[in-house]
């Protein structure tokens, strides 16, 4: 108890100094990174005891969390009905799930290349639990049907993205070909105000940003539990190095070929929103960060949060391709299990539609994987008994998500010929 106290003091004094340096005009980026060191720091010295140091960071995910849906409701509403047509819409919405399939792509073979270059699992001494039940993939009508509304409510409560972005979608055609649009006006000026009120309110927010690194940074590395077997261990470390090289290499090498820009731009200029998505470790939660990033960088509104919002359900390189391969290959070479080279190609596609397959189930990551472990024949027990490293292995997981939706967002504008470059470029 004490020790708890006295870690909320020194984290609330940093903050001090934090905010001291926000008033002398210090870069965000520049505050980040400092927030950063001292959430490590302090959750080195206060091990065990950051329960109170961690409820700032909570809160500030939960306010993230909070606007995501009211933003994406009139941001989405807003940006299909000020298109010019509806074969712009499509346009658009094919460029961005072909980047973002892309993406996963690219994270499943850099994933098998790694595993099986390293020999992933061959000297594991595993054994298969299958006391606890893994989640039910949903059957693929299933997963179709789950794309379309049908209780907005119970859409948001669920955190099901989808729905909610065709359910926008829907009114925004609908005001897009509406033949009388003096009828409608004050409808319409309702959403673009209350767009121009949910980014204001992002922005206030994502200010706090820094803060909120300290805090949960320091809650992530007092509670991590470093009690793992050796080939554990080295499990998790290639899912970090994986994802890190899709992130930083990866996605700097495609956003040079399809973008035709300096990547090294997009790298600085997105590092916060990569940063809340690796210490809160929700897509979801990112989104507003995510957008907001694109914007600045010279995104159109409506491409970012198209992209955005689609990327935390499709292509997914971190939960969706890179742990799924990786645990997959893990068991392969774990329980020597004869595999072909056309399988391993399969693997790859199955992944792809795996990313499809997830759409408002808890349990992501889990979840995926199961559906890759069942279209390719591998015992699914293997995921339980390779989950204790999960939880740690989720921040690289959905901040490599998170990275891919706004890297898709930048490279569509450049291939519609809407990216300020002004911005970009500044």
């Amino acid at each position: 108890m004490i020790k708890s106290i006295i870690a909320l003091i020194v984290a609330i004094v940093l903050c001090l100094v934090l905010n001291e340096l926000k008033k002398r005009k210090v870069s965000f980026m520049i505050r980040i990174l400092l927030a950063t060191a001292m959430g490590v720091l302090v959750g080195l010295v206060f091990k065990g005891n950051t329960d109170y140091v961690a409820i700032f960071g909570r809160v500030f995910a939960s306010l993230l969390q909070a606007f995501v849906f009211p933003l994406l409701l009139f941001s989405i509403i807003n940006t299909v009905s000020s298109l010019e047509s509806t074969d712009k819409l499509r346009s658009l919405g094919g460029k961005t799930i072909g980047v973002l399939a892309l993406h996963n792509v690219l994270g499943s073979v850099l994933a098998l290349v790694l595993g099986k270059l390293v020999g992933l699992g061959m000297n594991a001494n595993m054994k298969m639990n299958a006391a606890e039940e893994v989640s039910e993939v949903p059957a693929f009508a299933d997963v179709v049907v789950s794309f379309f509304p049908k209780n907005i409510v119970d859409s948001m409560v669920n955190n099901k993205i989808v729905p909610i972005v065709v359910f926008a979608i829907i009114i925004g055609i609908v005001v897009l070909k509406y033949p009388k649009k003096e009828e409608i006006k004050p409808f319409v000026d309702f959403i673009k105000a209350g767009n121009k009120v949910m980014n204001n309110i992002i922005g206030d927010i994502i200010e706090f940003t820094p803060y909120a690194v300290l805090s949960l940074l320091a809650n992530q590395v007092a509670t991590l539990d470093l009690s793992f077997v050796k080939e554990l261990l080295f499990l998790l470390l290639m899912v970090y190095v994986a994802c890190l090289f899709h992130t930083f290499v990866t996605s700097t090498v495609m956003l040079s070929l399809i973008g035709r820009l300096n990547p090294f731009k997009f790298q600085r200029k997105f590092f916060p929103a990569w940063l809340i998505a690796f210490t809160t470790q929700s897509s979801i939660g990112t989104l507003p960060a995510n957008i907001k990033e694109q914007e600045k960088m010279g995104v159109p509104g409506e491409i970012a949060s198209f992209s955005a919002s689609i990327g935390t359900t499709f292509g997914m390189p971190g939960c969706a391709s890179i742990w799924p391969v990786l645990l997959a290959i893990f068991t392969i070479n774990a329980l020597n299990i004869p595999f072909t080279t056309s399988q391993y190609a399969i693997m790859i596609g199955s992944a792809l539609f795996a990313s499809l397959g997830t759409v408002g189930v808890p349990g992501t990551g889990t979840i995926q994987a199961t559906a890759l472990f069942a279209s390719m024949g591998l015992p699914v027990e293997m995921i339980l008994v390779l989950s204790p490293i999960a939880g740690v292995a989720d921040m690289g997981r959905t901040s490599t998500n998170v990275h891919a939706g706004g890297s898709t967002g930048v490279m569509v504008a450049a291939l519609q010929k809407e990216l300020d470059l002004e911005k970009y470029n500044a």
